[in-house]
């Protein structure tokens, strides 16, 4: 949305120094391009001021107009924060579930306890009971550990290939 400003100030008429000063109130060098690390903040992160940055310097290399060249980079970063939100909204199921997995054993053994067993005795008597709740907290840890590799594999997959 940022550059968006830029770009229908350039497209009205102004020139690059002030579009960039008046509609994201960032320094400019003589050049005309915008000071990367005010940019930051304003475009969502230093990676993406630093596209925006390197667009605006090669439209002035190349003589090509900078209104188009910036559109086309703003439309490149909006597709991208709209992947990373459907990447992030896919996501919450998965995490969801984690999370109501690792209460289960806890609702169980109240459960256990509630209905008059005592959960407690049992995984530690010594015998079978504390083999399978050995087994169970090493299961659930492991689950645990594979979940959170996935999603973070997940989250991660696509970036850094643009």
């Amino acid at each position: 949305m940022a550059v968006a400003q830029v770009v229908a100030l350039l497209r009205a008429g102004a020139p690059p120094a002030a579009a960039w000063s008046r509609a994201l109130g960032v320094r400019v060098d003589l050049a005309g391009l915008p000071d990367a690390d005010e940019l930051a903040p304003v475009v969502g992160g230093a990676q993406h001021a630093r596209s925006v940055v390197a667009a605006a310097r090669l439209a002035g290399d190349v003589g090509a107009p900078l209104g188009g060249v910036l559109d086309a980079v703003s439309g490149a970063l909006v597709a991208e924060a709209e992947a990373r939100a459907e990447r992030e909204a896919s996501l919450a199921g998965p995490r969801a579930t984690t999370q109501v997995l690792l209460w289960l054993p806890v609702l169980g053994a109240l459960l256990g306890w509630a209905l008059g067993a005592d959960p407690l005795a049992t995984a530690t008597d010594g015998g079978a009971g504390t083999a399978a709740v050995s087994l169970g907290v090493l299961l659930l840890v492991a689950g645990r550990l594979w979940t959170g590799r996935l999603v973070a594999a997940a989250r991660t997959a696509g970036e850094g290939t643009a």
